[in-house]
This record gives structure tokens, sequence and C-alpha cells, in this order.
């Protein structure tokens, strides 16, 4: 019984053995095919991407992302700039032309008519106050589709146009696309513009305003702007101070095509003769004019009238200047009048020491109306006289809102005292000691510009 259970056992190891291996067989065999079909699936599809690989031609790609690269390189590119040469050119003959002008209008207008040679618009706005652009002036507006006279009523207080508050706040050149000023201005946008600072007097005065439509982009040269902004703002603050102009530095030399006129050398006169010894005074006759009146002096003049009226107040002889004077009295022999009576004494000084607008002109002074040449002294005093007014005219041009606020307050010279004291300098300097003794030529201006013909609105 023993031995029939070892061999049922055997038995059924051995038949469980048989079957492993068989299952075993069974699984190498799947997997092999498998593999194999999986080779082949790779094979195949290897096959058909190296296929589409060759069939693909990547050249025509390459060139296409070239073009598209180098297009936008191309579109990036700034516009050529014009030859240094011609640029330089340009620039001189603008300063030319803003540097042959008298006036301080005339420099200012050329200014912007010149910046046009940069640009395609030009506007100048005049500080007012401490912080608010008046527009002054423009131009090139009229042919961009709007009005230059709109610049004239164009007025920016602090925040409306943020470059503008710039240019007062950090005092520099400011770039930008113009398109919000060029709005309020009245005109379609531009593509580039420029807000430049002009200096006067060390202080920021005025803002030149240069823009670029589409088509004038390529000439908009904001280097070339601030150069003459920076060189129309030493014309404006030294104009009055000028002998030479044009400057020599900016003429045209020997070897261009202006040919200088030779000047004609004229001989000096001879010699004035010796004088001839004093004759005796003789009684003062009237002279005939070839208009059938008198030509008679301030001196006969005054002992005419006083010998007609021995109550009459003769004045002074410094009152008629020494000069020529024509009256209308007849054509008659007359006497010798009775000497005139010794001149009053001198007024005592005034309480106050005020300048006085009283002008005691010299003794050999001519005045005018005698349609003959001036003496040096007449035209040292024209000059003074044109001189003084100049400066003040200057002081009024670029503190309009002090000067109304001087004048109804009446304290012009506190307010701007700093201008005054400079410009009053700047008079002593170029007018002699010989004009400045009798006249005060500054004071009258002063007082008929500023004061607006009221000496006591100067606060003096």
């Amino acid at each position: 019984m023993a031995v029939r259970g070892e061999e049922v056992a055997g038995s059924i190891d051995a038949h469980v053995r048989e079957s492993i291996e068989r299952m075993v067989d069974e699984i190498r065999s799947s997997i092999e095919d498998v593999r194999i079909a999986v080779d082949q699936q790779l094979k195949a599809a290897f096959q058909s991407v190296q296929a589409d690989v060759n069939s693909i031609n990547f050249l025509p790609h390459i060139q296409r992302s070239i073009g598209e690269l180098e297009a936008g390189i191309e579109a990036a590119r700034p516009p050529a700039a014009a030859p240094a040469g011609a640029s330089l050119g340009t620039l001189k003959e603008a300063v030319q032309a803003i540097e042959q002008s008298k006036s301080q209008v005339d420099v200012l207008n050329a200014l912007l008519e010149q910046s046009l040679r940069f640009g395609s618009r030009a506007a100048l706005f005049i500080l007012r106050g401490e912080s608010t652009f008046s527009g002054w002036k423009g131009i090139g507006f009229s042919a961009h589709g709007g009005n230059d006279e709109a610049v004239k009523r164009f007025n920016a207080m602090p925040g409306l146009i943020p470059q503008l508050d710039e240019v007062i706040r950090a005092e520099h050149v400011v770039q930008w696309d113009g398109n919000n000023l060029a709005t309020r201005l009245g005109v379609a946008g531009s593509e580039r513009a420029v807000l430049v600072p002009m200096v006067i007097k060390d202080k920021i005065a005025a803002a030149v305003y240069v823009d670029a439509v589409a088509d004038d982009v390529s000439k908009f040269d904001p280097s070339a702007i601030e150069l003459l902004v920076f060189t129309t703002g030493l014309l404006v603050d030294t104009l009055a101070i000028r002998k030479k102009s044009p400057s020599p530095s900016l003429t045209e030399g020997a070897g261009e095509a202006t040919v200088q006129q030779p000047i004609p050398v004229v001989p000096p006169p001879p010699p004035p003769p010796p004088p001839a010894p004093a004759p005796a005074p003789a009684p003062a006759i009237p002279t005939r004019t070839d208009a059938g009146t008198v030509a008679i002096n301030a001196a006969q003049l005054r002992e005419m009238m006083a010998a007609q009226r021995p109550d009459f107040n003769v004045p002074s002889a410094e009152d008629f200047g020494g000069g020529m004077a024509t009256a209308k009295v007849p054509a008659v022999e007359t006497k010798a009048p009775p000497p005139p009576p010794p001149p009053p004494p001198p007024a005592a000084p005034p309480a106050e020491d005020r300048p006085s607008t009283q002008y005691v002109p010299p003794a050999n002074l001519a005045r005018g109306g005698s349609g003959g040449p001036q003496s040096d002294d007449a035209k040292k005093h024209d000059e003074a006289r044109r001189f003084a007014r100049l400066l003040v005219s200057e002081i009024k041009l670029y503190n309009e809102t002090k000067v109304e606020q001087g004048r109804r307050n009446k304290d012009l010279y506190e307010r701007l005292k700093e201008d005054i004291d400079r410009s009053r300098q700047m008079y002593d300097e170029r007018i002699g000691d010989d004009v400045r003794k009798v006249s005060n030529y500054f004071y009258d201006e002063l007082v008929r510009i500023l004061a607006d013909g009221k000496a006591e609105s100067l606060g003096l």
C-alpha cells in the first residue's frame, strides 16, 4: 500500500513538471512572436519616417525665414543720416539768418523760420509767471491742415502737457511723438517732436516746439534745433551790447562767391585856420531864411521876450539847449536888446535821492529837425537813448506778468530788482560818463515803458 502511494505521488509530480515546462515553452514562443511583430512594426515605421524625411526640402523654408528676418532688420534700422557736410552747411545758413536780425522780435521770428529746415512745424511758447506757457507764434501749421494763429491762443496750465512741465522741472530737452501737443494746437499728430528750453539771463524764459510729420521724418534733426535755440538765447541775451553785426566768424571768406567792395579812402580835411581875435560883442541881428522866417538862437529869443515883457520869467539857457530855433517873427531890423537878467539860482536838491528825468543837453548839441548831419554828442545821446529803450523793452518782454502786478501795487523795482540792476549795469558799462552826467535815459525808459509814464509805480 505504501508503495502504491509513492508511485501516485511521483506520477503527479512528473505530470506537474511536464505541464509547467509546456506552459513555459508556450510563453517563450508567444514572447518571440510578439518581439518579431514589434520589430516588424518599428522597421515599417522607421522606413515610413525615412521616406517622409527624404521627401521634405527644407531650403525654401530656410530662405523664407531669412527673408523675413532681413525685412524686420531693415524696418527697424533708423533712416540714413544726411552727409555731415550738408547738415553743417544748412545749420550754418540757419544761424547766419538768425544772427543778422536787429531786434528781439526779428531774432525770434528768424528762429521759427529756420527751424523748418529741420522739421515740419515750429512754435514758441513764452513762460508766464512760474509754470504757465503761452503761445507766442507758430509757423508751418497752416501748411499742414491747421492755423498758425491758433498757437497765439494756446495756454498751458501745469498738468495739461506733461512734457512742458518736465521742461520747467528738469530743465532739459524733451523728445516724444508730440501727438498730445499737436492735437492741442489744432493739427494732426506728428511722428517725432522735441521741446527745447530757451535760457535768457540764466533762467528759462521760453520753450521751442518743433515736430515732424511722416513725410518730413528724414530731415528731423533735434541736435540742430537744440543748437539753434541755444544760439538764439545767446543772441537775445547779448543783443543790446553787440557792436559787430553780423559776426565776423559767420561772414563768408575771401574764397567765397561774395566780393567785398573796396572802401574808398577819404583824405583827411585840412587843419582849421588859427582862430582870429575875438571881435567886440555886437548887437545880435536875426538872420533871414529862405522861407521868409527869421532864424534866431535861443539866447536872442529870450532877450526879445524879456524886452517886450519885463515881468516875463526868462528860462535858463539849459532849458533851450543852446540850439537854434525858428520863430515866425517879422523880418525887421531890431535894436540891440538890453543885457538879460542873471539866471535864477539853482534849485535846492530834492528831499529824496531819486534819479531825475530831466535831461540837460550840452550847449553844442544840435536839436532834431535841422536836417544836417548830427554832431558827435548828438550821436552819443541817440545811441544811449536807443540802448536804454532796448534794455527796458527786454525786461518788459520777459516779465509781463510782474510788470502788470508791479504797476497795480506800485512796486515795480522791488519785483524786477535783479533784471533792472543788471540792465542798469550794462547801460553804465556801455554809455560814457559824458552822456550819463547830463542825462538819465535809462530811468526815463523805466518810467515810460515799465511804469506806463507813472514814476510812482516804480516804487523808488
